[in-house]
């Protein structure tokens, strides 16, 4: 299964979107084929669920979809209506320009489990309050929360942030305001709407 969100970048263009997908099961070894009726995509094809989007000139609107495959195999698929003025799945209130980085990246270990330890840690740029949190998911056969439940990490001064994390096949980070209350686990991530800000998704580092 696959679901895709869009939404503005950091560096607002209203011509241009970024597009996230969402896999669900096993995800070693996709790759991501995107497409639209009218629009361009960079890259048109991605070894990481995510790509830019850019409208045609003169077309406002339009419909975007990817293909999920493995090796020669299409395994999943999913569209998604956007508009320049309030792409599906977003909000149309101005929101924070936040760029969100994952700068040590811990390794690739599909079968995760509570033994498991590895470090993670980033940085988060532009429009920043201190009221935002960092959230961090690890994947096994869902999405956990990490460290422990309901844990939300403080942004330092200079935009770093870092915590410890149970390991997992991939890693996702949100930036939220401080009023927001994740979940434990999840089956897929919340968009970037209301209270979640920010979001990046990495495979782990493999060996």
């Amino acid at each position: 299964m696959v679901t895709l969100d869009a939404y503005h970048p950091a560096s607002y263009d209203p011509r241009q979107l970024d597009v996230q997908a969402q896999v669900t099961g096993a995800q070693s070894g996709l790759h991501y084929k995107w497409f639209s009726q009218v629009g361009e995509f960079d890259p048109q094809e991605s070894y990481t669920p995510k790509t830019s989007y850019t409208f045609a000139s003169n077309s406002p609107r339009d419909r975007v979809w990817v293909e999920v495959w493995r090796e020669n195999e299409r395994v999943a698929e999913s569209h998604l209506d956007v508009s320049m003025a309030t792409p599906e799945n977003t909000v149309s209130a101005p929101r924070p320009r936040i760029e969100l980085a994952i700068t040590e990246v811990p390794p690739y270990d599909p079968a995760g489990g509570p033994d498991t330890r590895a470090n993670i840690a980033g940085k988060v740029t532009g429009q920043l309050s201190k009221d935002y949190n960092v959230v961090v998911y690890a994947r096994a056969d869902a999405w956990y929360i990490q460290p422990v439940p309901y844990s939300l990490q403080p942004i330092l001064p200079d935009g770093s942030w870092k915590t410890w994390t149970h390991t997992g096949s991939n890693y996702a980070v949100l930036v939220v305001r401080s009023d927001y209350k994740p979940m434990t686990r999840l089956d897929l991530l919340p968009a970037i709407e209301g209270d979640v800000l920010a979001r990046t998704i990495v495979e782990g580092k493999k060996r």
